[in-house]
């Protein structure tokens, strides 16, 4: 078992309104305050992994995928999330990012743009972000014992997922100003639409 049971636990770190000690190390760390740190990876999570999912979509991609993912599987390396918070690493995040999206500092602006921060300070959220998604995949791949070709749909189930989860009106108090505080009557048709808003948000990133 890896330091986080599930996907939601791993989205909760990083956008969870109750200021938990793992959150107030990250968003300390990043010189941001919590809700901002929210606002960045609200965007910055689902991004990484998009990224992560579109360069696994050929062999190469797939393979450097998979030996990063090998590499990380250093399960017994931190006993909690809160180690975990207070020891990644942001200069190997600043490294991931490099791989996963190929214009690193055009992306980071586009987010900057998206929620009203600096690019600077977008810059030190995403650096701490990308280590603890890599070492969430690395303990997916582990525990479930994935071969590549389940890593791919894996990767790709987990960005939908999280995209999904932070469409979601549960998480609008960090999204509302990100998504023009869209509302509808029906839950599932306005999640839908959220959805389909980031969708075109990540589009617009790569």
């Amino acid at each position: 078992m890896g330091l986080f049971d599930n996907v939601s636990n791993l989205v909760s770190l990083f956008v969870d309104d109750k200021k938990t000690p793992e959150t107030k190390n990250l968003a300390n760390r990043a010189d941001v305050s919590s809700f901002d740190f929210g606002k960045v990876a609200s965007l910055g999570l689902p991004a990484i992994l998009k990224g992560i999912q579109r360069n696994s979509q050929d062999e190469a991609g797939l393979d450097s995928l998979n030996n990063a993912l090998d590499q990380h599987q250093d399960v017994q390396k931190y006993q909690s999330v809160e180690e975990l918070s207070q020891n990644v690493d942001p200069q190997e995040g600043d490294k991931i990012l490099g791989h996963v999206f190929k214009d690193k500092d055009s992306i980071i602006d586009r987010i900057a743009d998206s929620v009203g921060m600096s690019p600077a300070a977008v810059k030190r959220v995403l650096v701490l972000l990308a280590p603890v998604v890599l070492k969430y995949l690395a303990d997916q791949k582990k525990s479930k014992n994935l071969d590549k070709q389940q890593l791919q749909k894996e990767t790709s189930s987990i960005a939908d997922s999280v995209t999904q989860t932070m469409a979601d009106s549960n998480h609008g108090g960090i999204l509302g100003s990100l998504l023009g505080g869209l509302s509808s009557p029906d839950q599932k048709n306005d999640s839908d639409r959220k959805t389909g808003i980031l969708d075109d948000v990540f589009n617009k990133l790569f």
